[in-house]
């Protein structure tokens, strides 16, 4: 919510007429030196040692990694070491030898509380290295220990502000002293500008401001000692912040003990102006600008100002709780995450503000433009817009808080004393959510001489690096510095804490190939020490698929298969195969080794079924078949009977490996049908005659004597490939060989039937001499195909097949056929009036003869039949001339069906017959005698022959 206030009342303190008077201090250089790289010291105070000196005492003490091995002993013997140098370190000292003195003793008692605090925090470390010991996750943040700052800011004096900006580092102290360094604690210069402690900090990178409980604001530059210029406030000062434009302008505003927030410039004539924004609303704790925006802390809170249209944006009170927290107890801590967005971080709050930075041009957007001028009396409205978008509230004292990641936060909390003694607890890096302040992380820091210090003696920075994003924790005895764990730094930490799995894992983005793969295998070998052989076997191909996809290193390709060998082969020799040989990959392929142990040790323990497996899976290629169809022989030698599941690998390899012929015994044993296929193509019929029995019952599951089940159509669906077979090599073994043994047991002559009926249609001529047998067949086997055997074969023995048809009262039709064959057909005609019974089929049998004989054979032997008379007189039986004669015969006392009808049928086709033969002799008789006047015609004509043209 945005708050516009009425204007301030500008009080000038300052008139311009008075400069020397009561009420101003008069501005004046002051000289300020940089300490010398020899060891003087040009300040007048005790603190004023060489800086530079003692920054070149190494310190070599770090904050590890929370979970790191180091104690706090190690520290505190490192410490002492130092102290131990630091006496050798001479300076010049301007205060008396008796307050030298009386500082040593001081120091002295202070290391000594050190060393005791320090074994506290040695017992409190090992209890949190333990915890840590249990963590599978790393730390979120890893921390270290600045040791680039002067030693003295840490033991004689102490850090009482700093500022953290994009180009450069300031730290200052309660002796006075100010410290510039490069954003990597280089060391730009030291001096000392107050003679109290410094409050408050202010750089845009190439000046600085600062303000002391002095009462002083210095302004100077962050790389040159020239130039630089003191204003004395009177009353101790807490805030200072300079215009953007200070070069131009020389405007900076400052507040502090008096409760003002004065805006200073310079007048016309030189002289420093004064311009009070806002007074008697308790100490300034705070003040910051964001382009043309100001702002500033005190007891009414957070006042938000415009310097363009000089007015209030924004009051935000300070909450007041039931403890009665005082604003100026605790100092306010602010950062800005953007260029619009502040977040405001003072004793248990957190607030976050967004700033509209909608540009006017009719205003000026400096601290410069708040000068009074003639058109200042018309005010503007306010141009910018200040929302508060979250507040929260926390348990514990703020020291600092600046922006994280994902909406998050990071704060530095002093948790107030549980102990009866009321020493400080470690201070904590918390991360909370930005929105509902839910703890996400949680860290305690471990700092120097904690016990002493509250929240005013912590800072809280953060610097965006090239590297990282770095966070510090600077307190009165010690600075700390954080970052996020890189994924190097994470995939380390994996490594130190034994979760190799996990750093192999990461390390896909944080390290080199070949370091990855030296993590999973440290994991494999963990896996394998433990006997957790699934485990192991499941880790093996997961880091060596990985590894071998990783690159198109040959050298790296060739290491890593090696490797993956090896382990395989470490398992096999610890009976695993179950374990892992489905793990075992083809592409890549290993060393044929890993695949010929994995085989054989299935065929050692009988594991048909996974040796089997196995063996389909894997291309033949990649093991030694020869030698695997040797060992495969040899149990099929030793144990015939129960060797069906090693004779189906044995044939499998051998097919897969080109040897078909070796395959096809097998094949035959294990009724295979795919062994007609090879014999088929490679025309190895004759090779294997002497199984010829076998071969032929392939594709059928039962016995020999129970082919007799079998009905004809099911047998020629049945034995389909191997007739086929039989018929295509039947020139290569002989129709003589295939017969015998076809023909024992007598179930087989089915087969034998099969294979002459296809020959017959295939190679008569070779089948031939054989009819005899084909009709012995036919008779047994297809009695109803019988007599289209005998009229289209003309080479079986005709009295042969008389007596076997005569044999069988069922084969009238082929003995009328055969007895019609050799003449004997009366014989013929007999059997079909007398057996058959069958006038029509008679009729047609002396039509076919042809013999006129038989006509009247038949009207003779048929006159005692009615049936056979009527169908002779049938118009259809078309027997010609025989009507009369058969309507002669027939017994006057004979009761015939249908004479009358057969008579009129008879009479009307011979008339229909009369009349046609008329007709067609009138139309032939007209033709006739037409052609034959034509002829004569033609030769009573004359002919002309001319003799010129001859």
């Amino acid at each position: 919510m945005t708050h516009s206030g009425a204007e301030p009342p500008l009080s000038h303190e300052n008139s311009g007429h008075d400069p020397e008077g009561p009420d101003v201090q008069a501005e004046k250089k002051v000289p300020f030196q940089d300490h010398k790289e020899d060891g003087q010291d040009t300040s007048s105070s005790s603190e004023g040692r060489n800086v530079d000196e003692a920054e070149n005492i190494k310190r070599t003490s770090s904050l590890n990694t929370l979970g790191s091995k180091k104690s706090s002993t190690e520290i505190s013997d490192i410490e002492d070491r130092r102290n131990a140098e630091n006496e050798g370190v001479s300076g010049k000292d301007i205060e008396s030898d008796d307050k030298c003195k009386r500082e040593e003793d001081e120091d002295e008692d202070e290391d000594e509380e050190e060393d005791e605090d320090e074994d506290e925090d040695e017992d409190e470390d090992e209890d949190e290295d333990e915890d840590e010991d249990e963590d599978e996750e790393p730390p979120l943040l890893n921390y270290a220990r600045i040791t680039k700052l002067p030693r003295n800011f840490f033991t004689r004096d102490s850090i009482s502000a700093c500022q953290f900006h994009e180009k450069v580092f300031a730290f200052a102290t309660h002796a006075g002293f100010l410290h510039f360094t490069e954003t990597d604690f280089t060391t730009i210069r030291t001096f000392r500008c107050h003679r109290a402690s410094i409050t408050s900090i202010f750089t845009d990178g190439d000046i600085f401001a600062t303000s002391s409980i002095d009462g002083s604001v210095v302004i100077g530059s962050v790389r040159d000692s020239g130039g630089m210029l003191a204003c004395d406030f009177k009353r101790p000062v807490h805030a200072v912040v300079l215009d953007n434009k200070y070069k131009t302008t020389k405007t900076f505003v400052s507040g502090g003990m008096a409760g003002d927030v004065i805006l200073s410039q310079r007048n016309w004539l030189g002289n420093r102006l004064d311009i009070v924004l806002d007074r008697d609303n308790g100490p300034v704790v705070g003040i910051y600008t964001v382009d043309d925006v100001l702002f500033w802390m005190n007891d009414s809170g957070i006042t938000f100002y415009s310097i363009s249209s000089k007015t209030k944006l924004l009051q935000v009170p300070f909450p007041r709780d039931e403890q009665g927290t005082r604003p100026d107890l605790y100092w306010p801590s602010v950062h800005f995450p953007e260029t619009d967005v502040i977040i405001v971080a003072w004793a248990n709050h957190i607030w976050t503000f967004k700033i509209s930075l909608t540009k006017s041009p009719q205003h000026g957007n400096h601290l410069g433009s708040i000068l009074s001028s003639a058109a200042s009396s018309l005010r503007a409205a306010p141009d910018k817009k200040i929302e508060q978008e979250h507040y929260l509230y926390v348990n514990t004292i703020l020291a600092g808080v600046v922006s994280f990641k994902n909406d998050q936060l990071l704060c530095l909390e002093v948790p107030a004393s549980k102990t009866v003694k009321n020493k400080s607890e470690l201070p904590r890096f918390k991360v909370i959510d930005m929105f509902s302040g839910l703890e996400i992380h949680s860290d305690e820091v471990v700092s120097k001489n904690y016990q002493n210090l509250t929240a005013k003696d912590y800072h809280l920075g953060k610097h965006i690096g090239k590297g990282a994003t770095e966070y510090y924790m600077i307190s009165a005895k010690d600075a700390v510095s954080a970052h996020e764990l890189s994924l190097r730094e994470r995939f380390d930490w994996f490594c130190n804490t034994g979760h190799d799995y996990e750093a192999w894992k990461i390390g896909l983005y944080a390290v080199d190939k070949s370091v990855r793969l030296e993590a999973g295998k440290r994991h494999i070998n963990k896996a394998i020490s433990q006997e957790n052989w699934k485990e192991a076997a499941l880790i093996i191909t997961e880091v060596f698929s990985e590894a071998h996809n990783d690159g198109k290193d040959d050298d790296f390709e060739a290491h890593v298969i090696e490797d993956w060998s090896d382990y395989i082969l470490l398992l096999l020799e610890k009976e695993q195969a179950d374990v892992v040989s489905n793990l075992i990959p083809t592409k890549p392929p290993l060393k044929p080794k890993v695949y010929d142990t994995a085989l054989n040790f299935y065929l050692e323990s009988n594991q048909i079924s996974n040796f089997s497996n196995c063996l389909r899976v894997w291309p033949i290629e990649l093991f030694n078949s020869g030698a695997i169809c040797e060992k495969l022989e040899e149990i099929i030698e030793q144990d015939a009977k129960n060797s069906t599941e090693y004779r189906k690998s044995l044939v499998y390899l051998l097919l897969e490996s080109g040897n078909d012929v070796k395959a096809i015994p097998h094949l035959i044993k294990l009724k295979d049908e795919r062994a007609l296929d090879i014999i088929s193509r490679r025309r190895l019929l004759s090779m294997f005659s002497n199984q010829l029995v076998e071969i032929m019952l392939l594709p059928f599951s039962g016995t020999a004597e129970e082919l007799s089940t079998l009905s004809l159509s099911d047998a020629v669906e049945i034995f389909q490939k191997p007739i086929d077979l039989l018929v295509e090599g039947a020139h290569m073994i002989g129709v003589n060989c295939i017969i015998p043994k076809l023909s024992s047991p007598k179930e087989l002559r089915l087969l034998l039937f099969l294979f002459f009926r296809k020959a017959s249609n295939v190679n008569s001529l070779m089948i031939a001499p054989f009819e005899d047998d084909m009709l012995e067949l036919y008779y047994e086997y297809d009695k109803s195909h019988l007599l289209d055997f005998l009229r289209s074969k003309n080479d079986y023995n005709i009295e042969k097949a008389i007596d076997l048809c005569a044999s069988d009262e069922n084969c009238f039709n082929e003995l009328i056929y055969l007895w019609g064959k050799v003449g004997e057909t009366r014989k013929a005609l007999s059997l079909i009036i007398d057996r058959k019974n069958d006038p029509q089929l008679a009729i047609e049998f002396v039509k076919g003869s042809g013999d006129s004989e038989l006509w009247e054979y038949l009207v003779t032997y048929s006159m005692n039949k009615p049936s056979f008379i009527e169908k002779l007189l049938d118009p259809r039986a078309d027997i010609g001339a025989a009507y009369p004669e058969v309507v002669k015969r027939v017994p006057e006392n004979m009761d015939i069906r249908g004479l009358k009808i057969s008579l009129e049928n008879v009479t009307k086709e011979n008339f229909l017959s009369l009349n046609v033969g008329t007709g067609v002799f009138k139309i032939i008789d007209d033709e006739t005698n037409q052609l034959a006047h034509e002829f004569l015609s033609l030769r009573d004509m004359g002919k002309l022959f001319d003799v010129d043209n001859a």
